[in-house]
């Protein structure tokens, strides 16, 4: 039926007053009406969509209010998730209504009505991914029930979300009296489970059946059973077995139509047992034309792990020259090393460097993580600006505390700059404040330290982020570097507009140690990211940080497939977030270059488009050098280490790899001062000596 205009009553009006201004219309349907609305408080666009005046709520607005919030929960890259509901009018005349994201793209239903049936690989993409979805909402306890080509919506980048979760649940009936039998019909007949036609319990399988014969209707061009009416497609469906794709379509992959149907079986229990299977029995690999089944990864076990030592031998040479490594291995406690007390090599372009050491925590000393999350907001902010070269995070941790003479200090660093400063957070019961007090040092060589600039900030908690922005802006002034508008505009974005979503991301930073902490600081380090998304599930940064902590235990110790898809849907949330933020790309490589199957190409492709981003970003250059050795590409990769080298100067990991590609490269020289200053700097690992073996091996000798 074609829905009626739905005018705004000034019960609704007053009801959205002072939290969203509607723009313009944009869709319509059985269920309601679809505005294009501005959430004023938090000045972002979102969809908001009014139910029908005449849609009843057989069990009461509570129930409503407590399915709406149940689905608000629902935190996936592939779900667009509910952002706030309410009603109006009087009691049995109460008119709902719930905002979304607004996702710029369209529905699938209207790319099936403007193209019919879809390419097979598009198809399978989109299935695939609104399994995802849905099987994440299945293991929190939610089944979507309406699942449905309207429900689904592409965004212009080609990301599939599922909308709509908890709406079909929340205006059912507690008595068995279905909606599904109304003029305002919740759930489609074409795409309804038989069970869920029969009013009978449903569980996940009745989600795997609707989503299946939506993609029966993307690859034929029509649903499988297409008749008008609930009884009609319940008669066909029960005189008849479910049609076969292939038969409508031959280029349908055997595998692909193999999986529709018995995704579609008449009694749930003859169907997959979860979504999931579905989804991976759709591209697996198959005979017939336009397999949709992806290439595989290069085998792990063939190339070296990021952090293994250069096997100079290769495969065939004689036992002798294995014993001869175990010899002098043995002998390793008689060698004395040089160590280097060199200063890194300076820039050879005109640029200011600037060194960003840890702020000193005047408060209580459970907030020393604050701290350091004002000076690492501050880091990466400044790291923004060009013109000024910001030493890495790593190098500046070394001098938390130091009371070291600022010259020697940058000449270690190779920085021409200090900055440092003391935080203290002020908690009241009024609100709480924070007082920052950042000094910019000189300590050029060649003169004694002075301050170049100071300032104290004194600010509520909630401008913290307009503080960080203004001492970036207020260093770059003093070493006299311009910042342009466009950058000026992006020291100004902050990351979440929710202080407790942040406190709760800086916890999970400090508890992450950059990813390098054990599994117990991982999990606690999860926990918090997730409770940041949860406060705010549009932080994109908590989303990329959530991903690469889930990766990162998958990777040490805990090879669980739940855990690491769920590490790959928070990196595909973030991108979808921000897809110009080179975090995203950070956490996505971390994701193919440590979870089975390895696929360290496209990690290589993934980190050199955060590299484009950010091409001075220490972890996307390490992480690039990672992966091309694993390729063997030692030519490409040469050019990052030597750059990740200068930024983070007291990095043995950067010293290492350095060495590392200059021994496959034949670079002996040079690997062995290489190999000299990893050692000066951690003179206890053993990798370092092996480096050293490794290098007069080479040498023949």
């Amino acid at each position: 039926m074609t829905s009626p205009r739905i005018d705004l009553p000034e019960r609704l009006r007053a009801s959205l007053a002072g939290r969203y201004a509607i723009e313009r219309e944009l869709g319509r349907g059985g269920m309601g009406v679809v505005y294009l609305a501005r959430d004023i408080r938090h000045d972002r666009p979102v969809a908001l969509k009014i139910l029908l005046p005449g849609l009843a709520l057989r069990s009461g607005p509570e129930r409503f209010q407590r399915e709406i919030l149940l689905a608000a929960r629902l935190q996936h890259p592939h779900i667009l998730t509910v952002l706030d509901s309410g009603m109006a009018g009087d009691a049995g005349a109460e008119q709902l209504w719930y905002t979304m994201p607004f996702v710029d793209g369209e529905s699938l239903y209207d790319r099936l009505n403007r193209e019919r049936r879809l390419p097979l690989d598009d198809a399978v993409r989109i299935a695939t991914e609104a399994a995802r979805a849905l099987a994440y909402a299945h293991q929190q306890g939610v089944v979507h029930r309406d699942v449905k080509p309207e429900n689904i919506l592409l965004t212009r980048d080609g990301t599939t979300l599922v909308g709509d979760f908890g709406i079909a649940r929340a205006l059912d009936a507690d008595d068995g009296r279905r909606l599904t039998r109304t003029d305002t019909q919740v759930g489609s007949p074409f795409y309804m489970s038989p069970e869920q036609a029969n009013d009978a319990e449903l569980d996940g399988r009745t989600d795997q059946y609707a989503l299946a014969a939506v993609l029966f209707e993307m690859v034929t061009g029509e649903p499988p059973f297409a008749v008008r009416t609930l009884e009609a497609v319940v008669a066909k469906r029960l005189a008849n077995p479910t049609p076969s794709a292939r038969a409508l379509r031959d280029t349908v992959p055997p595998s692909v139509d193999a999986a529709i149907r018995k995704a579609m079986a008449r009694a749930p229990e003859d169907r997959f047992a979860t979504v999931t299977e579905f989804a991976q029995a759709l591209v697996a690999p198959g005979p017939g034309p336009a397999s949709v089944a992806t290439e595989p990864a290069p085998s792990p076990a063939s190339l070296p792990g990021p952090d293994a030592a250069p096997a100079v031998s290769r495969p065939g040479r004689s036992r002798a020259r294995l014993i001869a490594i175990v010899v002098l291995l043995a002998g390793l406690a008689l060698f004395a090393w040089r160590r280097t007390q060199a200063p890194p090599a300076r820039p050879d372009h005109d640029v200011r460097v600037v060194a960003v050491l840890p702020f000193d925590n005047l408060g209580d000393s459970a907030d020393a993580y604050f701290a350091d999350g004002v000076a690492d907001e501050i880091r990466t902010k400044l790291a923004q600006v060009a013109g000024l070269e910001v030493i890495a995070r790593g190098s500046s941790l070394e001098y938390r505390g130091s009371s070291g003479r600022p010259t020697a200090v940058a000449r270690e660093l190779g920085a021409d700059y200090l900055l440092t400063g003391t935080v203290r957070w002020e908690k009241a019961a009024g609100g709480s404040r924070v007082r920052v007090t950042p000094e910019l040092v000189d300590a050029r060589a060649g003169g004694a330290a002075r301050t170049r600039w100071a300032q104290q900030f004194d600010a509520s908690l909630t401008d913290v982020f307009q503080v960080q922005a203004d001492i970036a802006e207020k260093v770059a002034d003093a070493l006299g570097v311009a910042i342009a508008d466009s950058a000026r505009r992006g020291l100004a974005a902050q990351p979440t507009d929710n202080l407790a979503a942040w406190d709760a991301f800086l916890q999970g930073e400090q508890a992450a140690q950059d990813m390098k902490a054990d599994q117990a600081n991982l999990r606690r380090a999860i926990g918090l990211y997730e409770r940041a998304v949860l406060l705010d599930s549009m932080f994109a940064q908590a989303w990329a940080q959530l991903s690469r902590a889930r990766t990162s235990l998958y990777s040490n110790g805990v090879p669980d497939q739940a855990l690491a898809e769920a590490g790959r849907a928070a990196a595909e949330r973030a991108r979808a977030l921000r897809p110009n933020d080179p975090l995203v790309y950070l956490a996505s490589g971390d994701y193919f270059s440590s979870v089975t199957p390895i696929d360290n190409g496209r990690a290589v492709a993934e980190y050199e488009r955060g590299l484009r981003l950010a091409p001075d970003d220490v972890e996307l250059l390490s992480a690039v050098a990672i992966n091309g050795a694993r390729l063997q590409q030692w030519d490409g990769i040469l050019p990052r280490l030597q750059r990740a080298m200068q930024l983070d100067p007291r990095s043995s990991t950067a010293a290492r790899r350095l060495a590392t590609a200059y021994i496959f490269l034949r670079q002996y020289d040079r690997a062995d001062s290489a190999v000299d200053r990893a050692h000066a700097l951690a003179p206890t690992n053993p990798q370092m000596v092996l480096l050293k073996v490794m290098v007069a091996l080479g040498r023949g000798d």
